[in-house]
């Protein structure tokens, strides 16, 4: 119950609420005079009511008073039972605040000290790091061990035999158990393999390295004993050396025997040179007497003489090709090598040999081999005529078919190959660039008849000088062996000369755009290197079906801007069909159509500007027929002159389809030009002024076919074709007497079109004018009907 409700109910009662209720209920009950006799009887009813209720309010009273009182002790008990609860909740915090402090770790709080779990974990983790240790020291050592007791075993043996072995093969057997155990580690940069693992495959390695070079050691010493590396005579030989010679060479034959059965049985190859070890280690000397001689700063090591390379080669083959045929050869038929050919071994060259690539010191010695190979090629030649095949020997047993020889292992080194292509590449830039430098490079070279008709052109000189550019790149790269080889040739080399050239005449074309007819004389023969390019012969063409038949080589060609795409299959057949150059065909001819049109722009251009004083001074003939019959301007002959010269150059320089393509171009349009100006539209003209136009056409077609000198066949009538529509007008302009008049009667009169071309034919032998343009020619006339 609330304290609000409490204090209600102890608060004492209101008499003027009692005395109002009183008064309410008197004015209820007695409402007439005649109700007052029971008044009496009401108030001892109410007196008696008053003392009951008086009664119970004081036991009541005495009842809450002491109800009260109890619950104001029993309050202050409860109080001081929650302020001691209170206290002990507060002790019980900081206790608990004390607890969490002494468990919170130190890697939390840098200035506490570490827990007693803590300290349990870090000396449980320091205790597997130690027997990690352990255990690595232990393999550690164990392949040591290994490894050195196979070592002392090989030196302690008197021959090679499966027991002088058996610790390597242990040393085998426990690499791969710590390869099998040990599960590759992966980190940020991928699966990565346990030093301790690449530790073992090292010492493994490193054990069968040292193994042979024991063996190798103890046979060089006794193959010394018997005077190699120069030639032996076996049979002079103490048998002595003998013998120890036949037992190292044999202990190192048994010892490659065995060890592969070792590997193969371990899963294991060993990263060595192909070959048979004792046959290495007699290579050994040799090689470094080479290396002595052309690996060095002696006068014997001449790049521009790698014929000095292989000739030292083949003395020694031919010098121990007796020994290795009989003593060697006897010895390998004694042993499970007896197919094996002992003639010679592929001599090292500057430290390398068909299996072991080159340093790149020595690369560049190397080069001037590859750049010849001719020699390499006379070098393989002359192994074979010394009996030697490269297939019968160790080295031979690792190949896929035959042995391609010392030009193949050169050239089909990808490093030694891009090295020389690029050599090439800056030769022939460096030649390319001298060649279009040359203060004569665009001038006409001086060339026999037979070159000129054989090209139909007559070459400028550096097109005759980058055609034998070309074929000189041609010729050092057709005899590769490999069609990768020559396309990248091709590619990388031969077709960016030709784009370069096609470039510089393209650049040749702008600046001569807005200058002279002067770029004539040089843009058609430098062009023929381009005319001159469509005899590709079989060499191409089979390259460019290899390039198409080879998935690789056909995906470099389409990333070639410069050879025909080969992309879209529904193209394929007719791919087949197209050439190598037949990009560079289009790109050079798109320079021909160029230049053909600035030929015919710059010619017309010229012969137009001199006709403008020609045009005007025409116009100033006076009337009446000269006595002494129809005189031509003295302004014509500067334009007729400077066309026969044009049309005589162009005569001799270009090719007869190319000129005639010219001359029809140049005659077309001078001829409309001419009838233009000259005669359609200069205004009315008397008789005498039409003859003289008459005589002027007739001159134009008479220069030209003096000019063309009958080149083109068919007579004046192929001449002439151009200029028939010049002819007819001139020859209309200019009839006279029954000839006149039968044209103004066909023309002005009533006849029908037949009728009419017959009159034209009659009078002028051409029609080539509409009707309508001769009637406005015509009555331009003075005596014109």
């Amino acid at each position: 119950m609330a304290s609000s409700e409490i204090q209600v109910l102890l608060a004492p009662p209101s008499s003027e609420s009692a005395v109002q209720k009183a008064v309410n209920l008197l004015d209820t009950r007695f409402t007439s005079l005649d109700q007052l006799d029971e008044l009496e009887s009401a108030v001892l009813q109410a007196q008696s009511r008053y003392n009951d209720l008086q009664e119970k309010l004081n036991a009541s009273q005495v009842f809450v008073d002491s109800y009260i009182a109890e619950t104001r002790a029993s309050a202050k008990s409860q109080l001081k039972a929650a302020q001691e609860l209170s206290q002990s909740r507060h002790v019980l915090s900081d206790e608990l605040s004390e607890l969490s402090r002494d468990l919170v770790s130190v890697l939390s709080d840098e200035g506490g000290q570490p827990t007693l779990l803590e300290d349990l974990e870090t000396l449980h983790r320091n205790l597997k790091e130690l027997q990690s240790v352990k255990t690595y020291v232990q393999i550690v050592e164990h392949a040591l061990n290994l490894s050195e007791g196979a070592l002392k075993d090989v030196q302690s043996a008197v021959s090679i035999t499966p027991e002088s072995l058996q610790q390597y093969g242990s040393l085998l057997h426990f690499v791969n158990k710590a390869q099998a155990a040990a599960s590759p580690v992966k980190d940020g940069n991928g699966q990565q393999t346990l030093h301790l693992i690449s530790f073992l495959e090292h010492l493994r390695d490193k054990t069968w390295r040292d193994i042979k070079l024991i063996l190798s050691t103890s046979l060089s010493s006794a193959a010394e004993q018997l005077g190699w590396p120069t030639a032996i005579n076996y049979p002079a030989c103490e048998p002595a050396h003998r013998q120890a010679f036949e037992k190292h060479f044999l202990n190192l034959l048994s010892l490659q025997l065995l060890g592969r059965k070792l590997h193969k049985r371990a899963n294991f190859q060993p990263s060595e040179k192909d070959g048979l070890y004792a046959i290495d280690a007699m290579v050994l000397p040799i090689s470094l007497r080479f290396k002595y001689h052309y690996d060095g700063n002696r006068q014997t090591n001449r790049l521009d003489k790698p014929e000095w390379y292989f000739t030292y080669i083949l003395n020694i083959a031919h010098e121990h090709h007796h020994f290795m045929d009989t003593v060697v050869q006897h010895l390998l038929s004694r042993s499970e090598y007896k197919n094996i050919s002992a003639s010679v071994r592929p001599i090292p060259v500057n430290g390398w040999s068909p299996s072991d690539p080159p340093s790149s010191s020595a690369l560049e010695r190397i080069l001037p081999i590859a750049n010849s190979s001719t020699f390499s090629k006379v070098f393989d030649a002359a192994f074979v005529e010394e009996g030697i095949a490269i297939e019968k020997t160790s080295v031979g047993e690792d190949l896929n078919g035959a042995w391609e020889g010392i030009s193949e292992v050169i050239l089909g080194n990808p490093e030694w190959f891009n090295a020389w292509l690029h050599a090439e590449k800056k030769f022939v830039e460096d030649q390319y660039h001298e060649i279009v430098s040359s203060p004569d490079a665009w001038f006409v070279a001086d060339e026999d008849e037979e070159e000129i008709v054989a090209r139909d052109v007559r070459a400028t000189n550096s097109a005759r000088r980058i055609r034998a550019l070309v074929n000189q790149v041609t010729d050092r790269f057709s005899p590769l062996p490999s069609a990768n080889q020559r396309s990248q040739f091709l590619i990388s080399v031969q077709l960016p000369l030709l784009d370069l050239y096609r470039a510089r005449i393209t650049s040749a074309l702008d600046a001569f755009e807005t200058v002279s007819y002067a770029f004539v004389r040089a843009v058609p023969g430098a062009l023929s290197i381009s005319l001159s390019g469509k005899d590709e012969g079989t060499f191409f063409l089979e390259l460019w079906q290899d390039i198409i038949r080879d998935p690789e080589l056909k995906k470099q060609a389409e990333a070639c801007s410069l050879l025909p795409k080969t992309t879209s299959s529904s193209v394929h057949t007719e791919a087949a069909r197209e050439t190598v150059f037949e990009e560079m065909m289009s790109r050079y001819q798109k320079i021909t159509t160029r230049a053909e049109d600035m030929t015919v722009q710059q010619i017309c251009g010229e012969i137009e500007a001199g006709l403008r004083t020609h045009f005007v001074a025409s116009t100033g003939i006076s009337a009446g027929e000269p006595e002494d019959g129809i005189g031509i301007s003295q302004t014509l002959l500067g334009p007729i002159a400077l066309l026969s010269s044009h049309l005589s150059l162009l005569r001799q320089t270009l090719p007869l389809i190319t000129f005639t393509t010219l001359y029809r171009r140049i005659a077309g349009r001078l001829s409309e030009h001419i009838l233009q100006r000259q005669i359609l539209y200069r205004g009315s003209f008397s008789r005498q002024e039409g003859a003289t136009l008459h005589a002027e056409c007739e001159l134009w077609v008479e220069t030209c076919h003096t000019a063309l000198a009958g080149v083109l066949g068919g007579g004046r009538q192929r001449v002439e074709a151009p200029w028939t529509k010049l002819l007819q007008a001139g020859r209309l302009a200019g009839a006279i007497g029954s000839a006149w008049e039968t044209i103004t009667n066909a023309t002005f009169g009533t006849a029908g079109e037949e009728d009419w071309e017959k009159a034209m034919l009659e009078t002028t032998g051409l029609v080539e004018m509409t009707r309508e343009d001769v009637s406005r020619l015509l009555r331009r006339r003075d005596d014109c009907p």
